[in-house]
């Protein structure tokens, strides 16, 4: 499965998680399947609606694609109809459009300067653009347009935007000609908005409270207010419960500008937008004796506190995330714009330099977002690798393997396969769950590394969050998984060439070595071999995440899977050696990466440091009897070799007998 807009590589695979959980997951009343055991907070009608599809059998590019054509086509109408109320001309209506989906800012500058400088032909260049107009960061352009930002991966714009244009045209309407019944059917709109896009509904409330103290008229704001208050009320309480203290609402000057000059930054990154604003409002202010061109400028006018609050108050944990503030304070002002422009254009004198100047004022408002959509929407580009088919597959195997209502111990990562299968994960991404809030998301994802890594109170975590399954995989090796602790204690259900799913459920009665109890009882039963310790370092720090009994001191680990811990990782093998014959005996070590031999507690062999295969020699006289024998070795990465042989008095180089290593003296 594959993405063509990398801003919605992160998104995706949790909307596709919410998706999947109502259709696969029997998912009512709603958990999230990205933190198990949690109501679902983010708003998710809009893919409620995708599941629905879902179930009536589209495959998953449909049901994203058709929900967002029908959604953002009503934006069209909406926004469309919006302007003309406010304007009343045709013209601007039509601009209004083209400058909220193509709006940005100066980045369009940088596309010319990499179109002079680079070696391929102009249309070889158009076929592969190099990179974003609207989205600079590191020239501190955040302003993305809204087509490649917010319709696409953030999918409960989808609602939001329409819902929430129509309740500001109602309320105008209702403003305009004095009628009540627009105020209700505007309250009634605003009422649903929680469910549908909590930041919609956040901004509604910021427009109405001080058009309400405007445009007072308390029988008609209280028909706005009243069922807005009764159908929001629930919801709000349903959505705030679970928010940690520390993580919204802070005082955070100039939004992303940060050192840069605050006038400065929002000039580049919206370019003449301001100019134009302001131009339209005087346009709409000034024209005398015209009571509604005046309503319609004191409406406008009163969205800038959608400006001016996101750039002194941070309203989520993620600062770029009050950009779904700012939104609207274009969407509200548009209008405006837009009739400046129309005036432009129409203007009966100096017809041939007005017309020039709106065609330049437009190029400078729409460039850098219109080459952003055409780089997406237009040019062929190979796509981001989301799922591979090894791993849809494996989530087909899932949903049919195992109970829709199954928890999952996995990596804490955005796109795992778990999230195509419907189940629910002890924890998805932890930026995703830090940026809604969830007060306890730290704790649970050290946790899920502890279980991972098969330590010793892996068990009792296991038992704490009752997962019901683990999966272990790429993502989970690289976070240190400990596959041997899973193969010992836990039934694998589902293999493939990178997954295995084990059911943690069924714990088998085979013993446990990482328990020091069943390590005891173990050593009492074994008459030859070594007790080897693994660690999660290279160090041999902290607690063994692994151990076990010996009798051979070889490995030869090419890869993740077959290692008993992840990389780096470092191993103790140590007990008894019984010499029969007294004499003068010659170690070899060879290792990959380093290694030591000790005996009776004195060096004999140092073979340390980062290297490839490698040998190094010891000699030590040796009496009859046991002998204290410790062997360190440690694997920074890559593959992992050790093997340890002898030339005993008089003989030949050879393994070191079975017989010959004992755990006790």
């Amino acid at each position: 499965m594959y993405i063509g807009l990398p801003n919605n590589y992160g998104d995706l695979p949790l909307h596709l998680a919410y998706i999947t959980s109502f259709v696969y997951g029997n998912n009512i009343p709603p958990q999230d399947p990205s933190f198990a055991g949690e109501k679902l907070v983010y708003p998710f009608l809009s893919d409620f609606l995708s599941a629905i599809f879902l179930k009536l059998g589209l495959n998953f590019e449909d049901i994203l694609f058709i929900p967002g054509l029908l959604l953002t086509a009503s934006l069209y109408g909406a926004l469309y109809y919006f302007t003309y109320r406010l304007v009343k001309k045709r013209l601007a209506a039509i601009l209004s459009v083209f400058l909220f989906f193509f709006s940005g800012g100066f980045g369009f500058y940088y596309f010319f300067h990499d179109l002079a400088n680079t070696s391929h032909s102009l249309w070889s260049f158009l076929m592969h653009i190099p990179r974003d107009y609207t989205k600079i960061p590191s020239l501190n352009y955040h302003w993305i347009t809204p087509l490649t930002c917010l319709n696409i991966p953030q999918r409960p714009f989808l609602f939001g935007f329409p819902v929430t244009i129509s309740i500001f045209s109602f309320l105008y309407t209702g403003i305009e000609h004095k009628q009540w019944r627009e105020f209700l059917f505007a309250g009634i709109l605003t009422g649903a908005l929680p469910f549908l896009h909590t930041h919609s509904f956040l901004t509604v409330l910021m427009v109405t409270i001080p058009l309400g103290m405007i445009f007072w008229d308390w029988r008609k704001w209280f028909l706005f207010f009243m069922p807005a208050f009764i159908l929001s009320l629930p919801q709000v309480y349903y959505l705030s419960g679970h928010i940690g203290g520390g993580s919204f609402f802070k005082l955070s000057f100039g939004w992303m500008s940060g050192k840069e000059n605050f006038l400065w930054f929002w000039i580049k990154n919206t370019s003449l937008f301001w100019p134009v604003l302001i131009s339209g409002l005087i346009i709409l202010f000034t024209k005398a004796n015209d009571c509604s061109s005046q309503k319609a400028g004191v409406f406008i006018a009163t969205f800038l506190v959608l400006f001016l609050l996101p750039n002194l108050i941070l309203f989520a944990p993620w600062n770029w995330d009050n950009i779904k503030i700012l939104i609207y304070w274009l969407l509200g002002t548009i209008p405006a714009a837009a009739l400046a422009l129309t005036y432009l254009y129409e203007n009966g004198s100096f017809k041939l330099l007005s017309k020039a100047g709106f065609f330049i004022i437009m190029f400078s408002l729409t460039a850098a977002g219109g080459i952003d959509v055409f780089k997406y929407a237009i040019a062929p580009i190979t796509g981001w690798k989301e799922f591979s088919t090894e791993e849809t597959n494996l989530a087909r195997r899932i949903i049919a393997e195992t109970s829709p209502d199954a928890v999952f111990l996995n990596a804490p990562i955005f796109n795992h396969p778990v999230f195509l299968s419907g189940r629910k994960s002890l924890m998805g991404y932890p930026a995703h769950i830090w940026s809604h809030g969830y007060s306890d998301a730290n704790k649970r994802e050290q946790d899920i590394k502890t279980m991972l890594k098969g330590k010793s109170d892996t068990t009792a975590l296991i038992n704490i969050y009752k997962p019901s399954y683990v999966s272990i995989g790429p993502h989970e090796k690289r976070m240190g998984a400990n596959k041997v602790f899973f193969d010992t204690n836990y039934p694998a259900i589902i293999t493939t060439k990178n997954y295995t799913i084990y059911d943690l459920t069924n714990q088998q009665t085979r013993q446990s070595l990482i328990s020091k109890t069943s390590i005891k009882n173990n050593l009492g039963n074994q008459k030859y071999g070594l007790r080897a310790r693994y660690y999660d370092n290279i160090h041999f720090e902290g607690e063994p995440a692994y151990e076990e009994i010996v009798k051979d001191i070889e490995f030869n680990w090419t890869d993740e899977d077959s290692k008993p811990v992840s990389s780096p990782f470092g191993v103790i093998v140590e007990g008894f050696i019984d010499i029969h014959t007294p004499g003068i005996y010659t170690f070899k070590i060879t290792s990959d990466d380093g290694s030591w031999l000790f005996l009776d507690n004195a060096l004999i062999i140092d073979n340390g440091g980062l290297h490839a295969m490698k040998s190094a020699t010891g000699i030590c006289s040796l009496e009859k009897g046991a002998h204290k024998i410790t062997i360190k070795y440690f694997d920074a990465g890559g593959g992992a070799f050790l093997k340890l042989l002898w030339v005993p008095p008089g003989d030949v180089e050879e393994k070191i007998p079975e017989e010959s290593l004992k755990i006790k003296d």
